[in-house]
Formats: C-alpha cells, structure tokens, sequence
C-alpha cells in the first residue's frame, strides 16, 4: 500500500533513523529504491508530488486541514516518548506517514527548513544526533518513538509532542499561536 514511497527512502515498513549525516541515504540511493520498487506511474507521481515538489510545508499544511481526521496518543516515557499518530481516512493516514518519514530523512540529512509554526523543530534539528528516532507504520498511520540520554533533549520531544498534539486538536489556530510566539 504505501511501500512504494518507503522505497523512495529505502526504508522498510519499521524503521529506526540514523543519527548522523553520514548513516543518510544519498539522493541516488533513493531514486534507484524508487525505480527499483514495482510501484505503478500514478503512484510514483503522486509520491513525486508529495516528497518532491510539494515539500514539508505543504505536507504540513494539508494535515493541518485535515486534522478533524487524526487521532493521536502519546506515552510519555523517562527519556522520550512513543507517539501514534493515526487517521481512518486512507489518504489522511498515507499523509501523517509521508510527513514523519519526511521528517526523519531530513533529519538524517541535515536539512533543515523553516518551520515558524514549532518552538521545538528547530531544536530538533540542531541537536538531531542527541536523540534516538524510529518509526512503525500502522494500517491507519504510524508509531514514533524518540528517545534521548540527555535530560534537556528529553523536555524538546516532549515539547514537540504536545505541539502536534495541539496541532491536531486545534488546528490552524494552534499552528497561529505557534508562529506568533516566534514573532514575540
């Protein structure tokens, strides 16, 4: 179902997320996983859309307007958490899991992007190897969970987690309020 945009990254349907630039996957490594897969052309240009020329903030923006269709629980763990983050809408389920491995190979990557709506992604990204990433995906969405041995990364991830959890609960207005508090 979606493992042809997994193959895009290489990835298998579980997944833990390397810490350095180094463990990433080059773009060639991904595009021959995408070519390699059996994926049929209206799939691969609807991944093409998403990963490619869509981008994270768009990405973000669609599961924004559909957050009356997402559902998430989170277990707040000593050093991190386990996050799932699910949706009965197929196409809403396939965007919550094209965000998060979106997220991680920009992680694995360092590439990070302007994201004016999290006071904790920014952080994430510049301590990316001071916290453990993997992922699980669901039928109905996708499984993280985000560790860390440091004490003040462990306040980002669940810093983050109740972001997305009021994300999810108040949509637009929540993504607002976010962006204003970077304003002031």
């Amino acid at each position: 179902m979606f493992s042809g945009f997994l193959a895009l990254f290489g990835l298998s349907s579980k997944q833990a997320v390397g810490q350095t630039p180094s463990d990433a996957r080059s773009s060639g490594d991904m595009m021959g996983g995408m070519m390699g897969s059996n994926m049929s052309n209206m799939d691969m240009q609807g991944m093409m859309s998403h990963s490619n020329m869509m981008g994270p903030m768009r990405l973000g923006m669609e599961l924004f307007e559909r957050h009356t269709e997402i559902t998430r629980a989170t277990d707040y763990l000593s050093n991190g958490i386990i996050d799932t983050t699910v949706s009965s809408n197929p196409e809403t389920a396939k965007a919550i899991q094209a965000h998060v491995i979106e997220m991680y190979a920009r992680l694995a990557d360092n590439r990070p992007f302007p994201y004016p709506m999290s006071n904790s992604v920014p952080t994430m990204f510049a301590k990316s190897t001071k916290y453990k990433r993997s992922y699980e995906l669901l039928p109905t969405g996708i499984q993280v969970t985000e560790t860390s041995d440091d004490p003040e990364m462990v306040k980002v991830i669940y810093a983050h987690a109740r972001e997305l959890d009021r994300f999810v609960k108040e949509g637009m207005p929540a993504m607002m309020r976010g962006m204003m508090s970077k304003a002031g």
